[in-house]
């Protein structure tokens, strides 16, 4: 019951958000209206209810071109965690089940999120086609290669869709290492826990530069990146 009481404003504001976006979208671009509502408006405010703060380094990192993000999953906390972190329009690819949510499933279709039925490839697949043609407009994306939230903080396999597309397309692929999501919203509880995330922007793996990798070597190249950064003191 503390859970739900605690997640009740949460998702009040989520929706009053998507609401909010859906009518700012009239007035501007799709990449303008997500920066206006998920960096500045919505994920400040969710971590601020759930007491939560973000200590963030590599700033600097973030290139000026469109690109793909890639982020270690532990939390339902990871989407405003990335969010609030990258002042940036950024595009998620999501699992499908979330674009029958009302409201919020209508501002995600509207804004030009991506979709995924993890329970067919093809369908799977044809969503980062799409996807790719999305950055190429000048879209960010963020993906979670993972695909579903470790438990321990232990990387699982990286799925290689999101490799596919920056090697194909030549685009710039950012790794991002979160620690302590885990910690603030456990996988599997509704209840958050005041704490402090550390959100790590690394370097652009560029795919120009790594030619002789393949889409395996590729992803865990960036699996690596985002491991060592978990060390760094």
């Amino acid at each position: 019951m503390r859970g739900i009481i605690m997640l009740l404003p949460v998702l009040l504001w989520t929706f009053i958000c998507a609401i909010f976006g859906i009518l700012v979208r009239v007035f501007y671009r799709a990449d303008r209206t997500v920066l206006i509502t998920g960096h500045y408006c919505w994920s400040p405010v969710v971590l601020w209810l759930l007491g939560v703060k973000v200590k963030i380094t590599g700033k600097e990192n973030l290139p000026l071109v469109p690109s793909i993000y890639v982020a270690n999953h532990t939390s339902q906390l990871d989407i405003p965690i990335v969010s609030a972190s990258i002042p940036r329009g950024l595009f998620f690819v999501a699992k499908q089940e979330l674009s029958k949510v009302p409201i919020l499933g209508q501002y995600m279709h509207i804004m030009g999120m991506i979709f995924v039925d993890r329970g067919n490839r093809e369908k799977a697949i044809q969503s980062m086609e799409i996807a790719a043609k999305k950055v190429k407009k000048g879209k960010n994306l963020v993906t979670f290669p993972e695909g579903t939230r470790s438990t321990d903080n232990a990387l699982l396999p990286f799925k290689k869709g999101s490799f596919v597309i920056a090697q194909k397309g030549q685009i710039p692929l950012v790794p991002i290492a979160i620690k302590g999501a885990g910690i603030a919203l456990p996988k599997g509880s509704f209840i958050a826990h005041s704490s402090t995330v550390e959100v790590k922007i690394l370097p652009a793996i560029l795919p120009n530069e790594h030619i002789h990798l393949g889409i395996t070597e590729f992803a865990q190249l960036a699996q690596e990146k985002i491991k060592m950064a978990f060390n760094d003191k």
